[in-house]
């Protein structure tokens, strides 16, 4: 196994010192993969449970305790709830932009290193055309300066291996990385849609008394039977 790493490593070096960027791309882009991975678990940062309760205690009339629930588990949905609650006296069209306005910066903690991510797969693909570039460039050197043969079929060799290596190395890295930016995309805009409806129900309740979201998904519920 050994001397399986340090041949793999062996072959890496060949690739030239376009591979130290690239390492250094897979190291960022697996960190942000992970950090992802374990901050945008759905049931983390919208607990259904969890917000239920707050519901009801709300339709006790206990402000106080729904707004205590609220700090204890502070993130992103409760934040939100949060501010409706303490912002319970306004109007229905001025809670809905002060909710608005708490949303944004949730939303850019939910995006967190995503852009990032989406640009490591993006400058790994170009590090690696560099490279095939760069490799091709070295083996038609070899073949014009070159009068010793068996010297210009080495050149040419280590030419075509770093063209070869540092084209495979880049999409190594660039394939995951943009596999999992989609995918987080995509979990991002599920959570944002939960905390829009999330929000609405807060809005609707805070102003008509009326819990929105359980009409909502009960009337839901009527049309799938029907």
């Amino acid at each position: 196994m050994l001397e399986i790493i340090i041949n793999g490593i062996k072959q890496l070096g060949e690739g030239g010192f376009l591979m130290i960027p690239l390492l250094f791309c897979s190291l960022f882009a697996h960190a942000i993969i992970l950090e992802r991975f374990y901050n945008l678990q759905k049931e983390k940062l919208v607990p259904s449970r969890f917000i239920s309760r707050i519901y009801k205690v709300l339709e006790k009339g206990n402000l106080d305790l729904a707004l205590s629930l609220c700090e204890s588990k502070p993130g992103p949905l409760t934040n939100i709830l949060k501010t409706g609650i303490v912002n319970r006296d306004l109007g229905e069209k001025e809670l809905e932009t002060v909710i608005s306005f708490a949303a944004k910066p949730e939303k850019h903690l939910l995006e967190k290193h995503l852009r990032i991510l989406e640009f490591i797969g993006g400058i790994a693909v170009l590090i690696g055309l560099f490279g095939t570039v760069l490799g091709l460039f070295m083996s038609f050197t070899a073949v014009f300066q070159s009068t010793n043969r068996p010297d210009a079929t080495m050149r040419i060799a280590k030419g075509v291996s770093v063209a070869l290596l540092t084209t495979v190395a880049g999409l190594a890295v660039a394939i995951p990385s943009m596999i999992a930016y989609t995918y987080f995309i995509s979990k991002v805009d599920s959570i944002l849609n939960d905390m829009t409806r999330h929000s609405m129900s807060i809005v609707k309740f805070l102003t008509t008394g009326r819990n929105w979201l359980i009409e909502h998904e009960a009337e839901k519920s009527e049309d799938d039977e029907n």
